[in-house]
């Protein structure tokens, strides 16, 4: 008979939600390069996106095989990834509605891993699989990772290509670049 770990098996539903998301922010409400051109990088594309996440989800995979592999506190790998992305929905997805009033790509999809994170405090921390000291660790390390993530498409990577390709290609009003498209 095989056991199943069920923590392990929303580790893996990160993994299956961030894809998801992905198809989310590639094809809704005109698709997340769309809008990070729009309203901060115009010179970020679809090869940029493509990369990051292929490098996201290889990152995944091996952060969630350690910890099937040799378990205690390799949890912690994992729970970054899952408090991470949640965090995101909220970093980056909801503020971006609220600010531009408008639906931002990956929003709804983000919401499973709010439902992830119920079911890793509800079946791994509350029984004691995840030790409180590396669930702090995960949720703090994911927060701080999905603030990280906030700021690179928004702040850092547009400081960075404006200081290569002059400032004169960027929006100079934030608040509408609508059609300030390069």
């Amino acid at each position: 008979m095989i056991s199943i770990d069920f923590l392990s098996l929303c580790f893996w539903g990160v993994l299956a939600a961030y894809l998801i998301h992905i198809v989310d922010e590639t094809l809704m409400g005109g698709g997340f390069v769309q809008k990070v051109r729009e309203h901060w990088w115009p010179q970020y594309h679809s090869e940029m996106f493509f990369w990051f996440n292929a490098a996201v989800i290889l990152i995944i995979i091996i952060c969630i095989g350690l910890y099937d592999l040799f378990g205690g506190h390799w949890v912690i790998l994992p729970l970054l990834w899952t408090f991470g992305r949640a965090f995101h929905v909220i970093t980056v997805h909801l503020w971006w509605s609220i600010r531009y009033r408008e639906y931002s790509p990956g929003l709804v999809t983000g919401l499973l891993f709010w439902i992830l994170v119920y079911f890793v405090i509800r079946y791994g921390l509350r029984p004691g699989l995840i030790g409180r000291t590396d669930f702090l660790i995960g949720v703090i390390g994911g927060f701080i990772g999905a603030l990280f993530l906030a700021f690179l498409p928004t702040t850092i990577m547009p400081r960075i290509s404006r200081r290569r390709h002059g400032a004169s290609s960027f929006p100079t009003n934030t608040a509408d670049t609508r059609n300030n498209r390069p």
